[in-house]
């Protein structure tokens, strides 16, 4: 994760105690912690009044999550001493909405008179990973392997996965609202802040936006045309609606090789040799 990321992430949205020196901290000490060591956390919101669900004042922003980039992806992994002579350098963003349940990552911190849930584990990654390759992974219901399944499939060198919206809206039970339920000022805020400067820094070809929701608001940030290529994708927790693996892995594979080829990103005899194996992979696995 470049240094720019790396101050957003953890100086700006979360803020890491005293026993990381930030300069260094990347996925291999997080691993050794066990943990994030989190202090504080962004208040912005909540200064500005607008952390509350508007028609159910029990929600409230209370998870926070960061993004992953592919540096933190191939530490994971274990990949070293990869060689990226075939890689794409390029921006590409993958856009998620935001934090939703607990699934035992947060841990909750008093900060300045506040509580609320920063993520005390690395997001999407958690802990060391396997390396995936098409069809492995690609499918609905999973998040962190589906990423890194991507990377190494079309060989991203700079991508980057985040969410729209930094914090969840959520009570205590753990139950959650989407992102039609917050405050607009909040996604003003948290846009301005963030979202913009990870755009900033990616500088991204194309953006690849999981869920309709997504999409829509993201439409909405950009009244006029968008900077780079959007495509909207299938959200991978739509399996629990009765789609197969088969339509994620379809959806997937086609739909982002289409947004690398329409950004200019991998060109036209790449794109048709990339689609020739999915063919090929697609018959073997789904036939």
């Amino acid at each position: 994760m470049n240094s720019e990321l790396k101050q957003l992430n953890f100086n700006n949205l979360l803020i890491l105690d005293d026993r990381i020196y930030l300069a260094e901290y990347d996925f291999n000490i997080y691993l050794n912690n066990k943990q994030h060591f989190v202090k504080g956390y962004c208040l912005l919101c909540e200064k500005k009044g607008c952390n509350l669900c508007p028609t159910d004042n029990n929600f409230k922003l209370l998870y926070i999550s960061h993004g992953a980039s592919t540096d933190d992806i191939l530490l994971a992994t274990k990949q070293n001493d990869i060689n990226f002579f075939n890689w794409h350098n390029e921006g590409v963003l993958f856009l998620m909405e935001g934090p939703s349940k607990d699934y035992g990552i947060y841990e909750e911190i008093e900060f300045t008179g506040y509580k609320k849930r920063p993520t005390k584990l690395w997001y999407w990654l958690h802990k060391e990973q396997t390396e995936y390759f098409y069809p492995e992974e690609f499918k609905g219901g999973t998040y962190g392997t589906l990423f890194i399944s991507i990377i190494f499939t079309f060989k991203l060198r700079n991508a980057y996965f985040t969410n729209l919206i930094k914090c969840g809206l959520n009570n205590m039970e753990d139950d959650y609202k989407g992102i039609e339920y917050y405050n607009p000022e909040s996604i003003n805020t948290c846009y301005e802040n963030f979202l913009l400067k990870e755009l900033e820094i990616i500088k991204p070809k194309v953006v690849f936006c999981f869920g309709s929701s997504v999409f829509n608001h993201l439409d909405n940030l950009f009244p006029d045309e968008f900077p780079f290529i959007v495509v909207p994708l299938p959200h991978p927790a739509g399996q629990r609606r009765g789609f197969k693996d088969e339509f994620y892995r379809h959806l997937y594979y086609s739909m982002i090789l289409e947004g690398l080829y329409k950004s200019n990103i991998i060109k036209m005899d790449e794109a048709i040799k990339k689609y020739g194996e999915f063919l090929t992979l697609a018959e073997k696995n789904n036939g």
